[in-house]
């Protein structure tokens, strides 16, 4: 049995588990808005294929809900950083 150096082990628990989100993320906000759109379409579409009953008047509602608290805060939060 191979026994695992626990300075390694250390190593691979502290490392940034974030930084593949982060690059992912900026790399999506790079991207064109028509290649944004094109990838929307088609998960759009697979969710469909997977669930043709989605979404749901419930699932709209809850969508809408979802926004809606959305705006309350970002409305809330807009005086921070003015002065």
């Amino acid at each position: 049995m191979t026994r695992i150096d626990p300075a390694d082990l250390r190593r691979y628990a502290q490392r940034d588990w974030e930084a593949p989100a982060r690059l992912a993320r900026a790399e999506r906000a790079a991207q064109p808005v028509e290649d944004k759109v094109r990838i929307a379409i088609a998960l759009y579409e697979a969710a469909k294929r997977t669930r043709p009953e989605w979404p749901t008047d419930a699932d709209r509602r809850e969508d809408l809900e979802h926004h809606l608290r959305l705006c309350a805060l970002l409305a809330r939060a807009a005086h921070v950083g003015r002065r």
